[in-house]
């Protein structure tokens, strides 16, 4: 098969778009791309960097024949794998860039991108735009498709193209269609010097996004498994072996890739490795020459073999990664009531309990819980006390502050059990504020607690200004218990509370029907804050679904993480996370979608928002400083704001909670 099947070919130069000025001026085209995500442009890094050398942040439009009637839209480069000195060759590995559109609602079309490590040995289809050479000068950029060789690697991520084929200027960011399989399986790189042949990427140098990556393919995976008819990817897309042996087809693949999207994926690659060559049987396995990076790319393994794997093998996979993620409180439902509908289709059912009585390996089980440690949920309004203390910074010395400290009963009353009196004479003011506040805080909670298996919660109600004080790391005691842990925010379910918003009418800005939604939501998900790929908008953190959690990567108290968290808490969120160690600039780096990760991780085993509070502390609990793995939620600052217990006021010393 060297033709493509013309509806494929004609959803490929659909998707494929030309790169602009943000003023979307025709005549100064810079490049091709593709739609690989909803959303999602991929293209070559050298594409962009002479015209937005800063990199991402860098904004600029995108247009197509077969997109948004041929207007174009604005966009955003959000990343990049350039090194920061790159040099003008640049490896095919870091030539990558994605762009996205500024307006997410915007209908298209998007490739299907393989989910296999590519054999470079047939031929391919080259899709992307050049210059009208019938046009004026400076007239616009026209399609082009032609056929390429792909007969060597260079490298771990370089396909060499083969002389005979030439190409344009502007063609590089366009995708390579597989003819033989109907999927993208790379993006054009570079012509030769001598305009014969050239270089491409392969498309598993994507995965060196990380995180990204796994963003992106996820919603790749959710989109074409929402798309049916016969004018599709998947229905075009010849099965793998002979016909009607009853092998994986393309529809098996595109609805077990949607459902693997959904799942929680483990950090690394080694269990998604794991779990694939105890599917396929061990031996059966080619070797991956790319990084895992996600449930998808060891589904995409189970192809690589010199023969299709028999459904059972793939069934064994997706039936263990259930099993992986349900181990750490992943919901698996609509992947397991799938498999056990696809199974029905297998003629022999004693092949069935290859399926069904497969198990994961001890080694890939998580690590048993202590069975005394038990989750205390938050008490709301009139369920059990809390310890509010308020601080307040003094207006003519913003070093000190004004501390109150309140006990919530727990029946709907509060009382002030402590409150700064000023410094002792020839004292350090600060020193002795904070002093005081720590002893007089230990006094309370040491008289309040009920037991030591319950002991009382925590807020500290700060300033916008001061979100990032470091409350959780205080020791109220001088000296710790034997053995003991000494920081408030692993002994106690510690969390911050807005000082603004104290005397505030708890339904104004949706705070109140805001936390209720929260409160009520089946599943806790993050949301990036601040807004990724535009200009901070109030409407994006008015808009966020209920269940969604504002989580910033960088401290809340200033710079754009501080326009990030008043929007939040002007849209009425009650939670949200942030990390006070995290930089300070606009820019997001790698550790930033880790650091998202786990906190969805964290999501992903809370039953109840109740439940965040004390979760975070047991994450904290377990720091370790001989494994920096656990280190992670050391600087996380939590946000619980619950609008039924309104912060004292200045003159109240009982307060009644509706």
């Amino acid at each position: 098969m060297n033709e493509p099947d013309h509806v494929v070919n004609t959803l490929a130069a659909a998707a494929t778009v030309q790169l602009l000025p943000a003023d979307g001026t025709g005549r100064d085209f810079w490049g091709s791309g593709f739609f690989i995500a909803p959303g999602w442009v991929l293209t070559c890094a050298h594409v962009l960097r002479p015209h937005l050398p800063a990199g991402p942040g860098g904004c600029l439009a995108v247009r197509g024949d077969g997109f948004n009637d041929g207007i174009p839209a604005p966009a955003e480069v959000v990343a990049w794998q350039l090194a920061e000195k790159e040099g003008a060759s640049i490896p095919p590995e870091r030539d990558l860039a994605l762009v996205r559109l500024l307006d997410r609602e915007t209908d298209h079309e998007c490739v299907w991108f393989t989910d296999r490590d590519v054999r470079p040995m047939h031929t391919v289809v080259v899709h992307g735009y050049r210059p009208d050479p019938q046009a004026a000068p400076g007239g616009g950029p026209v399609s082009f498709v032609a056929k390429a060789g792909i007969n060597v690697l260079s490298g771990d991520h370089g396909l060499v193209i083969e002389p005979g084929a030439e190409y344009p200027k502007g063609v590089s960011g366009g995708p390579l269609l597989d003819p033989f399989t109907g999927e993208v399986v790379g993006l054009i790189k570079s012509r030769r010097k001598d305009k014969e042949g050239g270089l491409a990427i392969a498309a598993g140098a994507l995965r060196g996004f990380g995180d990204r990556y796994r963003e992106v393919m996820a919603a790749h995976d959710r989109w074409h498994a929402a798309r049916t008819g016969h004018h599709t990817w998947t229905a075009r897309q010849p099965s793998p072996g002979p016909a009607g042996t009853g092998g994986w087809t393309p529809r098996d693949r595109r609805e077990a890739l949607g459902l693997l999207a959904a799942l929680p994926g483990p950090a690394t690659g080694g269990p998604v490795a794991a779990v694939a060559r105890q599917a396929a049987g061990g031996d059966l396995l080619p070797p991956a020459r790319t990084v895992l990076r996600s449930w998808r790319d060891g589904h995409g393994l189970l192809y690589d073999g010199e023969q299709p794997l028999d459904p059972l093998v793939h069934l064994r996979y997706l039936r263990l990664a259930a099993q992986y993620a349900g181990a750490r409180g992943g919901g698996t439902a609509p992947l397991s009531d799938w498999i056990d509908r696809r199974l029905e289709q297998v003629a022999e059912p004693l092949h069935h309990e290859l399926v069904t009585g497969v198990r994961l390996p001890a080694a890939l089980l998580p690590d048993p819980v202590r069975p005394e440690r038990i989750v205390l949920p938050y008490p709301g309004p009139k369920e059990g006390p809390v310890v509010t203390v308020v601080m307040e910074p003094l207006h003519d010395d913003p070093a000190l502050v004004e501390w109150t400290i309140h006990l919530f009963n727990g029946e709907g009353g509060s009382e002030q059990v402590g409150a700064y009196e000023g410094p002792a004479p020839r004292t350090d003011a600060a020193w002795h504020n904070h002093q005081t506040l720590r002893r007089r805080l230990h006094e309370v909670l040491h008289a309040e607690d009920p037991d030591a298996a319950h002991p009382l919660p925590v807020e500290i109600a700060l300033p916008l200004s001061r979100f990032d004080t470091p409350v959780h790391r205080w020791q109220l005691q001088d000296a710790a218990p034997l053995g003991g842990l000494t920081q408030l925010g692993a002994q106690r379910r510690l969390v911050v509370r807005d000082l603004g918003r104290r005397g505030q009418w708890r339904g104004e800005a949706g705070w109140e029907s805001r936390w209720q939604s929260t409160a009520e939501a089946q599943q806790l998900t993050v949301a990036r804050i601040p807004e990724p790929g535009t200009a901070q908008r109030p409407a994006y953190y008015e808009t966020l679904p209920p269940g969604a959690v504002p989580v910033l990567c960088r401290p809340a108290g200033r710079g754009a993480g501080s326009a990030a968290m008043e929007l939040t808490l002007r849209a009425g969120h009650g939670i949200a996370l942030w990390d006070i160690a995290g930089r300070a600039g606009h820019s997001c780096g790698p550790y930033c979608d880790e650091l998202r990760t786990r906190v969805q991780t964290l999501f992903d085993g809370v039953g109840r928002t109740a439940e965040l509070p004390d979760r975070l502390r047991h994450l904290r609990e377990d720091i370790d400083q001989r494994h920096p793995g656990t280190q992670w939620p050391e600087p996380l600052m939590l946000l619980y704001d619950d609008p039924g217990r309104p912060l004292p006021t200045d003159d109240e010393h009982t307060l009644d909670s509706p």
